[in-house]
């Protein structure tokens, strides 16, 4: 697979496998965001899963608890889905725990500006029927007021596939810190692909690739200094050297997410 990954792994399980048990997913110890490694959701514990439920709670998409009834995914996370068939699990390093229990969504809201083919405005938020309960494994992050400067560490978690080949996710979250690309530069990059990386975007990877998000990590959190800096959304394959993840920009939709998470607060 060499062309535009979504990081969203869900519509090919579904298209593929038709319904999928989730305790039945291969368990995979060395598998991994690529190029990352296990940890625990104690160290990151605004990091959220988002399940659609089916037969199942399957895991769809990554999220970041930003308030008791609020969490920030991607828009084409939550695009063309009901809210009543999502659910939100946070709390647990693991996606197959049958023990798991979520709270399912009251309401569902992508930016209006969304554009799947250009994956503009690519964040979206999942409202909470009821409030997540904080503890030390459920804690909320603060928004980033602005984009760092090239090179600057960036840390991403999620369940993601640990290669863009791989057919299974992970079952215990991974970490990887990766550095932030310039966007000129980056836009370079994607230009050779007749993309372009607009001001809503933030890129982020490594220069001789390795290491960077994958397909199921769709939604989840880039955070710099213990801010949500981006969302998880899009690039070319996943951990090439020539093409450095691509991810919603928190700053620029900064505005965006606390007008449309205030009624909920």
């Amino acid at each position: 697979m060499n062309e535009i990954v979504i990081r969203s792994l869900v519509l090919a399980i579904i298209g593929i496998f038709g319904t999928i048990n989730a305790a039945a997913v291969p368990n995979t110890p060395n598998g991994r965001i690529v190029g990352g490694e296990q940890t625990t959701i104690a160290k990151y514990p605004y990091q959220a899963s988002v399940r659609l439920d089916t037969y199942i709670m399957l895991h769809i998409c990554g999220a970041s608890i930003y308030a008791p009834r609020v969490v920030v995914t991607a828009a084409h996370c939550i695009k063309g889905r009901f809210a009543s068939y999502i659910y939100v699990v946070a709390g647990s390093s693991s996606i197959v725990d049958e023990s798991e229990q979520g709270i399912r969504a009251s309401k569902l809201i992508y930016h209006s500006g969304y554009n799947k083919n250009t994956h503009d405005n690519d964040v979206g938020l999942i409202i909470l029927s009821q409030p997540l309960v904080y503890s030390s494994v459920v804690q909320p992050i603060a928004l980033a007021e602005s984009s760092p400067t090239a090179g600057t560490y960036a840390t991403v978690t999620g369940w993601g596939k640990n290669n863009e080949e791989s057919e299974t996710l992970t079952n215990i979250l991974q970490v990887v810190d990766i550095q932030i690309v310039d966007s000129n530069e980056c836009n370079l990059k994607y230009l050779t692909k007749n993309l372009a990386i607009t001001e809503q975007m933030v890129c982020a990877g490594l220069a001789d690739g390795g290491k960077d998000t994958c397909q199921g990590d769709s939604g989840g959190p880039l955070v710099v200094n213990g801010k949500l800096l981006g969302v998880v959304s899009w690039g070319i394959g996943c951990a090439k050297s020539d093409f450095p993840g691509v991810y919603a920009s928190v700053p620029y939709h900064t505005k965006w997410i606390e007008e449309q998470a205030s009624s909920y607060l």
